[in-house]
């Protein structure tokens, strides 16, 4: 099923007078990944103020790569497809990510460590250019398996980053607000409240 790119429009309609950054992130739908944990920032709007907004894209294309040597490294990129296995080797030319037949499942995205490296290797997936979703550590002839759904999550921080590790950041709530983008073209979400009675993220419009 092929998914198209995904204009949003976000609208501070809050109180808020915390100045705070709003992060956008997904999860890897596979049980054992925890989006505190292992979630990262993959957009962070900042200094948006009351009716102010923010717009950008959720693009259908995810690309895929692998750091070695705490990020120092990184294999070249490829543009990935459900259903198929990745794998870090070594060639004649060095170390590359090569696509490499079928995924054990034809829901996941796999990336397969055949290269000895110290600490191993990060498997990241990409969208437009940003980390969406990663892996830490992937041992030698181990594999990371994502399972990406058409879902984007909401948070509130005081402090974070893009690709920053959402476990590192200062986070202003632990409860995020889910959007389901599937069969989505364009959509506004809004955030709404005050100090007293909190704030909220809700969708105001979509087509």
């Amino acid at each position: 099923m092929h998914h198209s790119d995904v204009k949003i429009t976000y609208v501070n309609n809050s109180l808020n007078e915390d100045r705070p950054s709003i992060f956008v992130f997904t999860q890897n739908e596979l049980p054992s990944f925890d989006a505190i944990r292992d979630g990262v920032a993959w957009k962070v709007i900042k200094n948006i103020g009351r009716g102010s907004r923010s717009t950008f894209l959720f693009p259908s294309k995810t690309s895929i790569l692998a750091t070695w040597e705490a990020g120092a490294n990184e294999t070249n990129q490829l543009t990935c497809e459900i259903g198929k296995r990745y794998t870090v080797k070594k060639n004649a030319t060095g170390i590359l990510l090569m696509e490499d037949g079928n995924a054990i499942s034809p829901k996941d995205i796999e990336l397969m460590n055949n290269i000895q490296v110290k600490k191993g290797i990060s498997a990241q997936l990409l969208k437009g250019g940003n980390v969406i979703v990663k892996k830490n550590i992937v041992a030698y002839e181990q594999k990371a398996s994502f399972q990406l759904a058409p879902k984007i999550y909401w948070g509130i921080a005081s402090e974070i980053k893009v690709s920053q590790s959402i476990s590192s950041a200062v986070l202003d709530s632990v409860q995020f607000f889910e959007q389901d983008l599937a069969n989505v073209s364009a959509a506004t979400v809004s955030l709404n409240g005050n100090a007293e009675i909190g704030y909220h993220f809700k969708i105001d419009h979509q087509e």
